[in-house]
């Protein structure tokens, strides 16, 4: 039989051992250590376009300006879910900043499935208006081909974002 002094610390215990955490730290650094994972998102995501312009910009002009044509189209899905995250990041912190833990769960699995359904919209309104969708981001009609190619399967990245 296990010692009850050998057991990790309760939820309460964590959770009490979090809020002491955020309301006692000093902001600046709480602001950075919490920004952290927005700020490395969009460092991939620039990265990754970084990386594909090098190697689609190999097979032409027209291929690289799909590229350009397409990162558009990608900072659109990631600020809508970067609208849903934070905003229900700052509702539910101020939820559990009053000890409503059972509001700040409400908020979270709201901001989820309104997040997960506006990606399932967004995927849907892409695949239902692909060539006017590409020619509305800015694509040349010698570029359309290749956007049309490069956007298809970002299509499905919606309902994760």
């Amino acid at each position: 039989m296990k010692n009850k002094e050998n057991t990790p610390a309760s939820g309460e215990d964590r959770e009490r051992s979090q809020y002491e955490r955020m309301t006692q730290a000093p902001i600046p650094s709480l602001v950075v250590r919490m920004s952290i994972p927005t700020i490395v998102s969009m460092m991939v995501t620039n990265i990754y376009n970084l990386v594909d312009t090098a190697f689609v910009g190999q097979l032409g002009n027209s291929a690289s300006a799909a590229v350009g044509v397409v990162f558009g189209f990608m900072s659109i899905i990631q600020a809508i879910g970067f609208m849903f995250g934070q905003g229900s990041g700052s509702l539910i912190s101020r939820e559990l900043g009053r000890r409503d833990r059972a509001d700040a769960v409400t908020t979270a699995s709201t901001g989820f499935f309104l997040a997960l359904g506006a990606g399932l919209l967004l995927a849907v309104g892409c695949f239902a208006f692909l060539d006017p969708l590409v020619m509305l981001l800015g694509s040349t009609e010698t570029a359309a081909p290749y956007a049309r190619t490069y956007i298809f399967p970002i299509s499905f990245w919606p309902p994760r974002s």
